[in-house]
């Protein structure tokens, strides 16, 4: 079974002036020789990374496998910084994403050529299957078509990684989900990983927000939310901490 460590936490943000933020969640799974990034992060976390593996007495050619939920900027963006890890993407999801324009919303285009160019060290998914031993990929579209989250077999309790399927508590708990592609095939993802952690009496990682469980029928978070930005203004330096549970 995985330990599990977030090396960045989710933060449920975005700007309407400037785009998405792009704070996602961003977590290590280690078994034995393995270790499994869930997700590759924006490119702002590029420090954030080398910084949390340095922590944990790891660098970037320690990552055997990063396992992509789908393919928005945030969340594929440093895949090609692990020079010795498999990445594992959504065959669907890649299908879909490879018809895209240049220039769609929220899709890097140089990333998406450069997973369909690569002959090594990219490895194809879909629904249903256990890509690595103990993490079973779960169809979870709305958000994008082909989105997977991943359910992960954990020393303490089971966990599942919702990627943007889930991207906050709110979503959780309402099944309302903001920035979706098709809200209907949303709701029934949300619901199906609900009633997965009911189940399972498991911990659902959001897209963008702090690890989550159920409570009754209430979904809460089990550490507190928190973010600090700084700013100039007026020739004054800034910085706003906000927290929240």
């Amino acid at each position: 079974m995985y330990e599990l460590h977030s090396l960045v936490d989710g933060f449920p943000g975005k700007s309407s002036s400037h785009g998405a933020f792009g704070w996602s969640s961003l977590w290590l799974l280690h078994q034995g020789d393995r270790r499994v990034l869930i997700d590759a992060g924006p490119p702002a976390y590029i420090p954030l990374i080398h910084e949390g593996l340095a922590e944990l007495g790891l660098d970037t050619g320690d990552i055997t496998d990063v396992v992509v939920t789908h393919l928005h900027w945030d969340h594929v963006g440093n895949f090609t910084m692990y020079p010795n890890a498999t990445t594992w993407v959504g065959e669907e999801e890649l299908a879909w994403a490879s018809t895209q324009p240049a220039g769609t919303k929220f899709i890097p285009d140089l990333h998406i050529q450069e997973l369909l160019r690569r002959r090594d060290g990219v490895e194809r998914m879909r629904d249903g299957q256990e890509i690595l031993p103990g993490i079973t990929a779960i169809a979870s579209p709305g958000h994008t078509p082909g989105h997977l989250a991943f359910h992960v077999d954990a020393a303490e309790r089971s966990h599942v990684f919702a990627g943007d399927a889930v991207k906050n508590v709110f979503e959780l708990n309402t099944l309302v989900v903001d920035s979706t592609m098709d809200a209907d095939a949303s709701r029934a993802s949300v619901d199906r990983l609900r009633s997965l952690l009911r189940d399972t009496s498991g911990v659902l990682v959001p897209g963008h927000d702090v690890a989550l469980a159920l409570d009754g029928t209430d979904a809460v978070r089990l550490a507190e939310q928190s973010s600090r930005i700084g700013f100039f203004a007026d020739g004054v330096r800034g910085e706003v901490d906000r927290s929240i549970r």
